[in-house]
């Protein structure tokens, strides 16, 4: 599974966070659309739920950025410096590059600017018998993302770029499943036009970046570009930055309530020792941890399997550990 990029270009807000086990479900929903819920089940699902995934997403990063590994954040700072290493987010690639061979950055070199900022949108209640706006008091304000390519680091960029590993013999069909999500638009409110996005031309849509893969002499650790769970045989010693999730099933199963359950997630840039070349971590979460006990009967009734896939794009780092402790 070689490492490639996709570039996004954003035509609207958007309302769903771009992170890697949001597209991973958004892919799936969408072959089950086009392709029909039995050819997700064998050659999506059954592979995810064996530690097979034929696609692992990184979180989509702003132009050429990518996250700062939470090791280069529990470094030690003069307190000055505090406050930014704490906002930090971002590192150019030659920053992320010089990190991932082992070097130290400065504390200039930390990109803290809000590149994906906020923004509202203001709306009206419509009243369900007369299809009429409320009085006063019936506004509300919905909040959305938008990117800021005006922003000096970005240099002009206005495209978002995952990374993705994808078996070769998924590739063809990766492509056609973006293609269509493109079509529909991504996460909440795809269908008021929040979420659209089309691919810049002048770019391969998926394009190797083997130097950010390449193995490194004295390889020992991992660092993660994805929002994702770790499963059992994963490293547990290094540093990450954890946060609850609170996710919703798609809209196609029919279900009156559509919660999942709270899921503890790390954020890209987990950083954990490795003696081994890990290329994917984390796990397909399956429904028996994923949903409420209704849900998963009314689902099972219907003989719908369904999991979160929560895996972990990995590149290999050899990390000043001694920086960190």
């Amino acid at each position: 599974m070689n490492l490639m990029r996709l570039r996004l270009r954003p035509v609207s807000p958007w309302r769903t966070p771009w992170q890697a086990d949001t597209v991973s479900g958004l892919l799936c929903w969408m072959c089950a659309r086009v392709e029909g819920p039995e050819r997700l089940r064998d050659e999506v699902i059954d592979p995810m739920l064996a530690g097979e995934p034929p696609f692992v997403f990184s979180d989509a990063f702003p132009g050429d950025l990518l996250p700062v590994p939470v090791a280069v954040k529990a470094g030690t700072y003069a307190p000055e410096e505090l406050r930014v290493v704490k906002r930090a987010r971002w590192l150019t690639p030659a920053s992320f590059e010089r990190v991932r061979c082992g070097e130290c950055l400065g504390v200039a070199e930390l990109v803290y600017d809000d590149l994906i900022v906020p923004a509202v949108q203001t709306r009206n209640t419509l009243g369900r018998l007369t299809d009429t706006t409320g009085g006063p008091g019936a506004l509300f304000t919905l909040p959305e993302l938008v990117l800021d390519p005006s922003a000096a680091v970005l240099e002009g960029a206005n495209h978002l770029s995952i990374y993705v590993r994808v078996a070769r013999a998924f590739a063809e069909r990766l492509l056609e499943l973006l293609d269509a999500l493109s079509q529909h638009g991504f996460g909440a409110d795809a269908s008021v036009g929040k979420g659209q996005f089309t691919f810049p031309e002048g770019y391969p849509v998926l394009e190797p970046v083997a130097a950010l893969d390449a193995p490194l002499p004295g390889t020992d650790a991992v660092i993660s570009l994805s929002t994702f769970q770790p499963g059992p045989a994963d490293p547990v010693d290094g540093y990450w930055e954890a946060f609850v999730k609170s996710g919703k099933l798609g809209p196609d199963l029919g279900l009156a309530d559509v919660r999942k359950n709270p899921l503890i997630m790390l954020r890209p840039g987990a950083c954990f020792r490795s003696d081994t070349t890990r290329r994917v971590l984390g796990r397909a979460i399956p429904a028996s941890q994923l949903l409420p006990a209704q849900a998963r009967s009314e689902l099972s009734r219907r003989d719908v399997t369904v999991i979160h896939p929560a895996f972990g794009l990995g590149v290999p780092a050899r990390l000043d550990w001694r920086a960190a402790l």
